[in-house]
């Protein structure tokens, strides 16, 4: 291990617990210096197969391409598997998102699909102390609480930065060290994007006219914040278990009241936690805030998270939903006709047959319902024919929920009630199941 830089990699390995592991690692190489830089580290020091994987992003033309093809010719010069992948990402943004924020959501899809396929274990790419700083920066200056004053992690979830230790400045070094030469991004010096303002602008600013040390300090601060933020976010994951719930359809759900008598702190987290159990894109601190002041306030109300993903509350609940799936119009009213069938309803399916035991009567799901002369019928829950059995349903259930009638003063809503009236077993029954495209339930 003759260069120091290597040192840092090797304590940024076992910190992040990916340095022994063996286990096939997905290298992201764009040709840039840091990225060829960890490339070179990790065939130094780590013990498994390295696999490299590069994106040509259809945003620079003709340099784009001879990225790829400097990435391809060093792969084949030291022998590495590598995959890679052309996409036009201007084409590709999804609605309002920025150039820098399709880039990223594509290039880790890529990863991702690299990772499964060839059953890895961990994706390494190049961010170094230099972008923790500007990170933070960032983060500070959009509005960020605890975890943005920390910049990036060095883990998250299988995604590793093995230079999260080492600056930009002894990357080149090191490049320089080992004869190596890498690809100028030309578009780092543009600064109509918001991070090369900061990288090439602000930060020399303050290094020149407020602190030399400015990267020095703002590293020191994130080491000192670092488990303060581990401790929160661990108190977090354990309130969030405590007060989720298990609602059909819901990405995830909690206990209204509950969070309303958490501290501010602790509800954040709570949102925090489960964002990230769901792989959700983290609440900058203006919508935050307003997340939090809602929770403090009456029900009935809806707060959009990103893209269709919402959260909505009512019935004791704040709910995460997706809109397109709970606010999907139900069939007109449908008859359940014979002695068995099937047919969809919303996000969801009816399935009824003839039972031959009354046992159970009822579960979340499925309902044992008497026979009669007129055959049981299906609506939504909102359309106020239920005979009162849905007043306990969240508003926003009522367009796509069920509630099955039979008779002229019963009726059955699937998870949030029971037939109003107690059922005689001697009656023939029909077993009918309500079965949603998807069911949490408490994780």
């Amino acid at each position: 291990m003759a260069h120091p830089l290597l040192k840092k990699v090797v304590r940024a390995g076992k910190e992040q617990g990916w340095l022994d592991s063996g286990e096939r690692l997905v290298a992201a190489v764009s040709g840039g210096g840091d990225s060829v830089a960890m490339l070179l580290a990790l065939e130094e020091i780590y013990p498994g197969p390295v696999l490299v994987a590069h994106l040509e992003h259809g945003m620079r033309a003709t340099s784009s391409r001879e990225d790829a093809r400097f990435v391809a010719e060093l792969c084949e010069r030291k022998g590495l598997q590598s995959f890679f992948l052309s996409l036009s990402v201007p084409s590709m943004r999804k609605r309002g998102e920025s150039l820098e924020e399709a880039g990223r959501r594509l290039r880790y899809e890529f990863l991702e699909e690299v990772l499964v396929k060839n059953d890895a274990a961990w994706i390494a790419v190049g961010h170094n102390s230099d972008d923790v700083v500007e990170t933070m920066l960032i983060n500070l200056l959009r509005g960020t609480g605890l975890p943005g004053l920390c910049g990036l992690p060095g883990k998250r979830g299988k995604i590793v930065r093995p230079l999260i230790y080492c600056s930009r400045s002894e990357l080149r070094d090191y490049l320089a060290a080992m004869g190596q030469g890498w690809r100028e991004d030309e578009t780092n010096e543009d600064t109509r994007y918001f991070r090369n303002r900061i990288r090439n602008e602000l930060v020399p600013f303050l290094s020149k006219n407020y602190a030399a040390s400015i990267t020095e300090r703002l590293l020191s601060l994130r080491d000192n914040l670092l488990p303060l933020k581990i401790f929160s976010e661990g108190r977090g994951d354990l309130v969030s278990r405590l007060l989720r719930r298990n609602l059909p359809l819901a990405l995830s759900a909690w206990d209204l009241g509950s969070l309303r008598k958490l501290g501010r702190f602790e509800r954040a987290e709570v949102f925090r936690s489960d964002a990230a159990r769901l792989g959700l894109g983290t609440l900058d601190q203006r919508k935050m805030i307003k997340l939090l002041d809602l929770v403090e306030t009456g029900q009935g109300w809806t707060f959009q998270w990103e893209g269709t993903l919402e959260v909505r509350s009512g019935g004791g609940y704040a709910a995460l939903v997706d809109r397109g799936v709970i606010d999907a119009e139900s069939p007109a009213k449908m008859v359940l006709c014979g002695d068995s069938g099937s047919l969809r309803w919303g996000p969801g399916g009816i399935v009824w047959e003839t039972n031959v035991s009354a046992f159970p009567a009822f579960s979340d799901f499925s309902a044992l319902i008497p026979v009669s002369a007129d055959p049981p019928l299906i609506e939504a829950a909102g359309q106020g024919k239920s005979l009162g059995t849905d007043s306990a349903v969240p508003w926003f259930y009522r367009k796509c929920w069920p509630t099955v009638l039979f008779g002229d003063k019963m009726s059955w809503t699937p998870f949030w009630g029971r037939k109003r009236e107690p059922l005689d077993a001697s009656c023939p029954c029909l077993r009918v199941t309500y079965c949603p495209d998807h069911y949490t339930g408490v994780a």
